[in-house]
């Protein structure tokens, strides 16, 4: 069966998978991410070489490679510049990929790779225009038009979460002033808690999304009103920004996923409430909120996607 290698770098960790004509997955353990160049690549190669010693019978070797990854892709998708919490900035990585596992490889951007696995795989599979919201630590976004994801003149389009919310408001972990992710990332939720509730969670623990929405749901305790507040801050920031978007893209379908709404899953519901309410009526009536898939299989999928050996449109 064909196969091409996939892979999902991201600032935590790293996962890898060989991923089949059938969609079926083969994958290694998550890789930690390190912060060290030669340390990181050598635990990329012994990841990769782990998957190729252990091809699956019946499994052809990969003919391509694909990963999704954040950071800005230039033009021709061979390295990664502005590599956040990785240690890649200008590192041929598909070069590098060729050289060591003699297979031609893409990069692609995390969002767009997610946005085209939800294509392929998800719950909105073949659903056109499509749009993907992930709330985690930042905001992602991929938009898929005519099977393609959508990348911009110079393959940078899509930094919605640093797009203005409130002029001059909270900074924003880019520097900038008033940015979305200011508002209703997972760092800023975090942060608010521990500068406006307490420097930690109930339990003692460092903050978590999920922490300030259990305490946000609990009125009677200390600090809950205080959590409350963050919480309707971000919501309002996650809904207004969800109808911005759709009014401007206008898709068929809106996948909703990220660490934040697995800590919070209430914002989903929210969120889709404010776009009917609050966007045209050709916006909102056909257009269907669905759930991301789980873990990190639409950037794989996304991943191999993108490398054009498997599929070229949703099945």
């Amino acid at each position: 069966m064909r196969t091409v290698l996939a892979g999902d770098l991201g600032g935590t960790k790293c996962r890898f998978a060989l991923v089949a004509e059938d969609f079926t997955r083969h994958e290694s353990a998550p890789v930690p991410t390190v912060r060290e160049r030669a340390p990181f690549l050598g635990a990329f190669d012994q990841a990769i070489q782990g998957l190729l010693d252990t091809l699956p019978r019946g499994w052809q070797a990969p003919c391509a490679a694909g990963f999704g990854t954040a950071g800005v892709i230039p033009v021709g998708g061979a390295s990664i510049h502005h590599a956040p919490n990785l240690p890649l900035d200008g590192y041929p990585l598909a070069e590098h990929v060729r050289q060591r596992f003699g297979l031609p490889a893409v990069l692609l951007n995390d969002g767009r790779a997610s946005a085209l696995g939800e294509y392929q795989r998800g719950a909105a599979a073949g659903a056109d225009p499509l749009l993907c919201l992930f709330f985690g630590t930042g905001i992602g976004i991929g938009m898929v038009a005519d099977g393609r994801p959508h990348a911009g003149a110079d393959n940078a389009a899509g930094e919605i979460g640093h797009t203005i919310y409130r002029p001059s408001g909270r900074r924003c972990p880019c520097g900038g002033l008033g940015h979305f992710e200011a508002y209703c990332g997972g760092r800023a939720i975090v942060e608010r808690a521990a500068e406006e509730v307490a420097p930690a969670a109930p339990s003692g623990a460092a903050w978590t999304v999920g922490a300030v929405a259990a305490l946000a749901r609990a009125p009677a305790e200390p600090g809950a009103a205080a959590a409350a507040a963050i919480l309707s801050d971000a919501a309002l920031a996650a809904a207004v920004l969800t109808a911005n978007v759709c009014t401007l893209w206008n898709p068929r379908a809106c996948v909703l996923g990220g660490g934040v709404l697995q800590g919070w899953p209430e914002l989903a519901a929210q969120v889709a409430a404010f776009v009917a309410a609050e966007t045209s009526v050709p916006i909102h009536s056909q257009l269907r909120f669905v759930p991301a898939m789980e873990g990190s299989a639409a950037i794989l999928y996304g991943a191999a996607a993108a490398t054009g050996a498997l599929w070229h449109r949703a099945r």
